[in-house]
């Protein structure tokens, strides 16, 4: 057998052991459920003739409902990030009692962060006014994604728990709270990858001041809902650093905050691996978004 394979299984043994530091992690383990689970592709959550037409992938537990609801954001560098990119993410959910509602928003070369961000609200609405159909509890809804999508998730978090309007970000105080945040591999601080491609194509020729506001780590504030972050450790895109720092400015605040570290990680490799994070990360959604004893709330009629 040759030498490089050798390697490559050592590695992927390794990967595999779990090798992971969970910070904050409750004393208790939360039990999931586990059911079986439909789905329904590509369903139109823009209004008909609206450009452009975006779609989400709606997975629910065959169980009665109403369900707890997990909005994915894609991953995609801001650019490719597709709803049936996030399927095993949402197949995890939806089999242990879960709604997941993977959602999509337009290129970042098509508008930039505000646009990606109204098309987010955009989703959320059309969630919100469908949840009868659908059975989805509105008074238990979290968000979750992977780098791009996490970073997105997390500002969406942010502006729509904030009491009063964060300047410069999207909010519709109509749609109902964000109980808690799963954000993997995420940029917290657009500042510090400005220098990037990827960074110019969201936020163009942006100051200083609007990449701050463009960046959760600076907009950070004590009605966030509690965050659960994973992020693997030789992370060269988004480095580790940027999960610490959001842990250190949330604590700061008084919010929750759970983080997974990946040992050995990379940015791609945390993703491939990602089993035992969600793992933990969906016992924490269940513990802070489908907390029992809640009652089911479906938006009233237009």
């Amino acid at each position: 057998m040759r030498a490089s394979r050798l390697l490559a299984m050592a590695l992927a043994a390794l990967l595999a052991a779990g090798c992971a530091r969970h910070v904050n992690a409750p004393a208790e383990t939360m039990p999931m459920p586990e059911t079986r689970f439909r789905v329904e592709n590509g369903v139109r959550v823009t209004p008909d003739g609206a450009e452009p037409a975006l779609f989400a992938d709606i997975y629910t537990p065959v169980t009665l409902g109403p369900y707890p609801t997990i909005v994915i954001v894609p991953a995609g560098r801001w650019e490719t990030g597709r709803a049936r990119d996030m399927r095993f993410v949402a197949e995890f959910l939806a089999q242990r009692g879960f709604a997941a509602v993977a959602v999509e928003h337009r290129p970042a070369s098509r508008g930039g962060l505000e646009a990606q961000l109204g098309d987010l609200l955009g989703a959320l609405r059309w969630i919100n006014r469908h949840a009868r159909a659908h059975r989805l509890d509105m008074q238990r809804v979290g968000l979750l994604g992977f780098e791009s999508g996490g970073h997105l998730a997390t500002l969406l978090a942010l502006s729509q728990s904030s009491a009063l309007p964060l300047p410069g970000l999207a909010r519709d105080p109509a749609l109902p709270s964000v109980r808690a945040v799963v954000a993997g591999g995420a940029p917290m601080d657009l500042a510090a990858m400005a220098d990037g491609a990827d960074v110019s194509r969201l936020m163009g020729a942006a100051d200083a001041e609007a990449l701050r506001r463009a960046s959760p780590l600076h907009r950070v504030h004590a009605q966030a809902p509690p965050f659960f972050l994973f992020h693997g450790t030789t992370d060269g895109y988004v480095p580790v650093a940027q999960a610490e720092a959001m842990v250190t400015r949330l604590e700061r605040h008084g919010v929750p905050v759970q983080l997974y570290r990946m040992s050995l990680r990379g940015h791609t490799t945390t993703y491939l691996t990602v089993s035992g994070a969600l793992q933990a990360g969906a016992r924490f959604l269940w513990r802070h978004v489908a907390e029992p004893g809640q009652q089911a709330a479906y938006p009233r009629s237009p």
